[in-house]
């Protein structure tokens, strides 16, 4: 790919529309659909932004490019990040819920094709993805960039941390209860700890770039979360969902990933019968703007004109 493509002007705003969208729980989850000019009656993909991560600063250029290429795209933020609430509660289970609703919020939106549907997804959120792709035939195809699909590989790997972490995220469900019951905001209840930070240290997410790579992406420090997202996190395991996946999927791994690294991501693809790969020469944030998303994003587009 030539140096000038990864340099490509933003598309112009006049190619597609927006509209914002509500849905979910309570009508808790808010995200923008875009719909391109043309085609009418475009195919969509619905994207979820990465573990700990807002939708806007981070999937908003891909978002862009998705419509510029003739597809609709739906980005959201989970319950308790971006615009949709507070607290930064990462819970596996209700990322879920919230992707299932994304997902028949763009089958029923009436400017586009809600029969040729596809799921992108980064992390801990390419691995629900490709749970609901196994779940749902409703789903055509799903793009899985630096899968995480056992949520305790997310966790500080020295012992000593996780260990604290989890202490710490048992400790904070009575304290969260009580702190609800006597209305305390939610992003002061209970204990937290940094949502992203490095192996060594008590975190959510802990890998050694982590914290620097995403302070980057979002533009601000990323802040806490509960601690109890440590336990929901080592509770987390859809691999025996991606063992029966049927779904065209595009597995991406990144050569310099210390969160999802690329063996791991490799020894995935292994496990799933209609699996495509390519490793990208990225670190796990890179991607998410400037030239790396164009040269990342360029094998995922050519992945869904073939699918789609």
């Amino acid at each position: 790919m030539s140096d000038g493509h990864a340099r490509r002007e933003k598309p112009s705003r006049y190619a597609f529309s927006t509209r914002g969208v509500r849905f979910g729980a309570d009508d808790a989850c808010r995200g923008l659909l875009y719909t391109p000019d043309r085609p009418t009656d475009p195919p969509v993909v619905v994207l979820a932004p990465g573990v700990g991560l807002p939708w806007r600063p981070t999937l908003e250029a891909t978002a862009e490019r998705l419509a510029d290429r003739g597809y609709a795209a739906l980005a959201f933020d989970h319950r308790g990040f971006g615009n949709s609430g507070e607290g930064q509660l990462v819970s596996p289970a209700r990322q879920r819920a919230d992707l299932d609703a994304a997902i028949e919020t763009a089958r029923s939106a009436p400017e586009v094709d809600g029969n040729s549907l596809a799921l992108w997804g980064m992390d801990l959120s390419a691995g629900t993805a490709l749970a609901a792709a196994a779940e749902s035939a409703a789903v055509d195809a799903v793009i899985a960039r630096f899968p995480v699909v056992d949520g305790a590989t997310l966790l500080p790997k020295w012992v000593s941390p996780r260990l604290r972490g989890l202490a710490t995220g048992v400790v904070d469900y009575p304290l969260s209860v009580l702190g609800r019951l006597r209305e305390v905001p939610a992003e002061c209840r209970g204990k937290r700890v940094p949502l992203f930070g490095a192996a060594d240290a008590v975190t959510a997410i802990g890998a050694d770039g982590a914290a620097t790579g995403a302070r980057a992406a979002v533009g601000r420090d990323p802040g806490t979360t509960p601690a109890r997202s440590l336990v929901k996190l080592q509770g987390h395991d859809v691999r025996g969902s991606v063992e029966e996946l049927r779904s065209p999927i595009l597995f991406v791994a990144g050569e310099h990933d210390s969160i999802a690294p690329p063996d791991a991501v490799t020894a995935l693809t292994e496990s799933v019968s209609a699996a495509s790969l390519v490793q990208v020469p990225t670190d796990h944030y890179e991607p998410l703007s400037g030239g790396a998303l164009e040269r990342t994003l360029n094998h995922e587009l050519a992945f869904l004109d073939t699918e789609l």
